[in-house]
Formats: structure tokens, C-alpha cells, sequence
């Protein structure tokens, strides 16, 4: 054979290299073929090494190269496939050859785009310079596949969403026991050994155990903070303002055994049992609750007209009413009157029984009756209705009849309820009716928006 003969048999191992690994690309993908898809670049890099190996064997025969674009259709299988050619040329020189294809497919689940074309790369080893075996290698680029977003909110206690400590849907974490209350036990804080009764203006109680049944607030600029509280707080002497932060209020108080010996004598819910208690949980009309936990009241948190108070970041649950038949307490975890900021937080009025009498019971998570003054300007946005088959409802819109201010002009306006979500619990109602009853969208300046069950649906306003 002569060594030209030799030469283009070498060429031709190669090319045979190549369309074998092109059809192992075709095999393990179902390729079609689209020319006017390839980009002119690769047609242009075609035609220059034709002309290079033109000029480099002047009597050889050209070989005409065909350029492919391959397209893969997901979804398919990963393929590898290794060629090796080697090819032994004796032209004035021996020229040892070795061709080796790897080919590796893998078809993403994304949109479909062209691969690209294979870059050919030297690999031949030789012995004096002559004009080489170029050895294509094939590495199709993989598109990878996007991984999705976490599904719960990083520092949240549990991974579940639209609970006490779940992640909110927002970015942060619906209040509960982890992101409530002081920063140490009880055990590590001192007792507080000062007055019951606020006198003196800008008081501040921090870091203290409180044994008051009732801390009663008669100067402005009270604070508790990061402290345990046995009791209640209560304002008179006008309204003068007090805030409650980060701390751990528990109001219950110590109940006989039931009169028909239903149940026994302890720490039940605070709630008078002809339901006129006033010193339960936290009450007045000038107050700041922020990042606090209440248990074992009647009502957490009451806000009286006119207001203002601002309610944010807390948890209220725990309501153990004493079921005695005597005992007629309606129970809510806030109630509301005017001006009422009610933010971001977990509300649940928790008493599920037993019902022993006509009256006791949960009224909602949220209350607000016009019995002592017009519902009006109180805002609710981006609280979780924590789901109770024993409430009658999840909340209260202001507009409830047959009250004494419920024919004021103004009762039931300037309502608004945003982005809050609402548990189904175990009959996908919230509650024993619905999720809301009073809230009259006819009415002045009213609003209900973004308000939605936890797995996602709309929630509907109803009066």
C-alpha cells in the first residue's frame, strides 16, 4: 500500500470514529436533523479545515464533512459510548493515530436548545511532524435541572407551614411558644417584690417573676418586658398608656372541684362564671402587646374604645374555662372595639368542651360586639386563625344585630381584614359555622382582601 493510500485509509478510520458516535447520539436521543438550525460559525470552521487539509496532502482526495446539529427530546436515557480507532501510517515517517469518542447524552427535563457542535482536539502521538489525525471529542453540554425553592422558612421550629412556629407563606413565622416570651426560664429571674398598683409614671418591670392577680396601671409609660406575669393587667385612672413585651402571661386561677364532681379542684381559665370578669389576660384602651404569650383567660387580650392598641407578634391559647354548670364565660382569644391593630399574630380560643351548660364555650379567635360602643377603624392583617370545632366562629366582623350599637351609623366601618390565614381543622370550617360571620362589605371604608384557608384557597367574607 502506498503511503498516500495509507493516509487517507487513517482519515477515513477517524471519520468512521466520528459517525459512529454521532449515531450513538442519534440512537440513545431520536434525533432530527435541522441544517438550517446549525450556526454559519460551524459551517465556516467546516470549509477552513477542508482547505487546510487541502494544501497539507495536494494529491489527496478531499473528503467532504458534514456538519449535524443534534437536538435532544427529553425525557431519554443517559448513553456513554467509547470508541477507539488507532490507524498505522508509513509516509516518509510512521505516524501512530488513536481516535477516541466519548459520547455522553443526557436530556434535560427543561426546554429543548441545540447542542453544540463537537470541538475536535488533537490527541495523536507522532514522530517526525506530519500532518495529524485530529481525534474529535464530543461533550454535549447538560442543561441542569433548577432545583426548587424550600418549602419552609429557615429559623422556623417546625417545617410546617400556617402553625403556631410554622412558616407564615411570607418569609417569617407565625408566633408560637419558640419566638414568644422571655429569654430565660423563670427559675433564672428574681421575684418582683414592688406594688401591684402602677403610681408612678414610665415604671419598667424587666426580667422578674410577677405574682399579681391584677397589676393595675393608673400612670402612664408602664412596661413589662421579658417577664413572667401570674395575673392580669388592667387600666383605670383614664387611659393611660402601658406596654407588654416579650413576655409569658398566665391568668389562670384556682377553681373548685365541679359542683356534680365532673371535675377536679385546680388552675383553670380566669372568666367570672357569670361572665362580667374584668381583670382577665390583658385589658384597656391604650395598650402595646408585642411577642407575648397568654394562657388560661377568658379573653387574652381586650381593647376597649376608643383605643388605640396595637397587638403584634404574640400568641394567645390555652383557654381551660372551668366546666361548671355554673359557669356561663364566653370565651374569646381577642376582642376588639375601635382602633385595634391586630398584626401577625396566632390566635386561638382552645376551650373544646365539655359543654355542660347552654352559654360556656368559645365565641371565636376573634370577637367584636357592639355592646358598649361602636365596632369601628380596627385593622386585622396577616394573623393565623388557629382552627376550633368548640368556637362558634373563626372570627367576628363587627356587624352582629340585635346589639345596642349595632344601629350606629358607624358601627361595622373603616373594617379591615388582609392576608390572613384561616385553618379548615377537622370539618374544613375552622369552626362550628365558618370561618367569619358579621363583617358587612357594604359598609364605609370596609375591606376584605388576601384573606385565604392554609392549603391556599380564597376565603370569602359573610355576614
Amino acid at each position: 500500500m502506498t503511503p498516500k493510500r495509507a493516509a487517507i485509509g487513517a482519515l477515513a478510520a477517524v471519520l468512521i470514529v466520528v459517525g459512529a458516535a454521532v449515531g450513538v447520539v442519534n440512537a440513545a436521543t431520536k434525533t432530527w436533523q435541522n441544517d438550517a438550525s446549525c450556526e454559519g460559525k460551524h459551517a465556516a470552521k467546516a470549509k477552513a479545515k477542508a482547505r487546510a487539509d487541502a494544501k497539507a496532502n495536494a494529491k489527496s482526495k478531499g473528503q467532504r464533512i458534514k456538519v449535524v446539529c443534534v437536538a435532544p427530546r427529553p425525557p431519554g436515557a443517559t448513553v456513554t459510548k467509547t470508541v477507539t480507532a488507532t490507524a498505522t501510517v508509513t509516509q516518509w515517517a510512521t505516524t501512530m493515530a488513536t481516535a477516541t469518542t466519548t459520547v455522553t447524552v443526557t436530556p434535560s427535563s427543561g426546554p429543548t436548545s441545540p447542542v453544540p457542535t463537537p470541538t475536535p482536539s488533537q490527541t495523536p502521538s507522532e514522530t517526525p511532524t506530519q500532518t495529524p489525525t485530529q481525534t474529535p471529542t464530543q461533550t454535549p453540554s447538560q442543561t441542569p435541572t433548577p432545583t426548587p425553592p424550600p418549602t419552609g422558612t429557615a429559623g422556623c421550629a417546625t417545617s410546617t407551614p400556617n402553625v403556631p412556629d410554622g412558616p407564615d407563606g411570607r418569609g417569617g413565622c407565625f408566633p408560637g411558644p419558640a419566638n414568644t416570651g422571655p429569654d430565660a426560664p423563670a427559675s433564672a429571674m428574681a421575684a418582683y417584690t414592688g406594688s401591684c398598683t402602677i403610681t408612678a409614671a414610665n415604671t419598667v418591670i424587666d426580667s422578674k417573676v410577677v405574682n399579681c392577680r391584677t397589676i393595675n396601671v393608673r400612670a402612664s409609660g408602664f412596661v413589662l418586658k421579658n417577664s413572667y406575669l401570674n395575673g392580669g393587667i388592667v387600666q383605670s385612672n383614664g387611659s393611660p398608656s402601658f406596654t407588654v413585651q416579650d413576655s409569658f402571661i398566665d391568668s389562670g386561677v384556682q377553681y373548685p372541684a365541679c359542683s356534680d364532681g365532673s371535675c377536679p379542684a385546680g388552675k383553670y381559665a380566669c372568666g367570672d362564671p357569670n361572665n362580667a370578669t374584668t381583670d382577665c389576660g390583658v385589658t384597656g384602651a391604650n395598650f402595646t402587646i408585642l411577642r407575648t404569650e397568654i394562657i388560661n383567660s377568658n379573653r387574652a387580650a381586650y381593647c376597649e374604645a376608643p383605643g388605640p392598641c396595637l397587638i403584634q407578634d404574640s400568641y394567645f391559647h390555652g383557654t381551660n374555662l372551668w366546666p361548671d354548670r355554673s359557669n356561663m364565660a364566653h370565651a374569646s382569644s381577642v376582642r376588639e372595639e375601635q382602633n385595634t391593630t391586630l398584626r401577625h399574630n396566632s390566635l386561638h380560643c382552645s376551650y373544646t368542651g365539655p359543654f355542660v351548660n347552654g352559654e360556656i364555650g368559645c365565641s371565636a379567635d376573634l370577637t367584636g360586639y357592639p355592646d358598649f360602643a361602636p365596632i369601628k377603624n380596627n385593622t386585622v392583617d396577616g394573623n393565623l386563625f388557629v382552627a376550633s370545632s368548640g368556637s362558634a366562629f373563626c372570627m367576628y366582623g363587627g356587624a352582629t344585630g340585635g346589639k345596642p350599637y349595632s344601629s350606629d351609623p358607624t358601627n361595622a366601618t373603616n373594617q379591615k381584614f388582609t392576608n390572613n390565614v384561616f385553618q379548615r381543622g377537622s370539618n374544613n370550617k375552622c369552626s362550628s359555622y365558618g370561618p367569619v360571620t358579621s363583617f358587612d362589605k357594604n359598609r364605609s371604608g370596609n375591606v376584605w382582601s388576601g384573606n385565604i384557608w392554609s392549603d391556599g384557597a380564597p376565603v370569602a367574607a359573610a355576614m
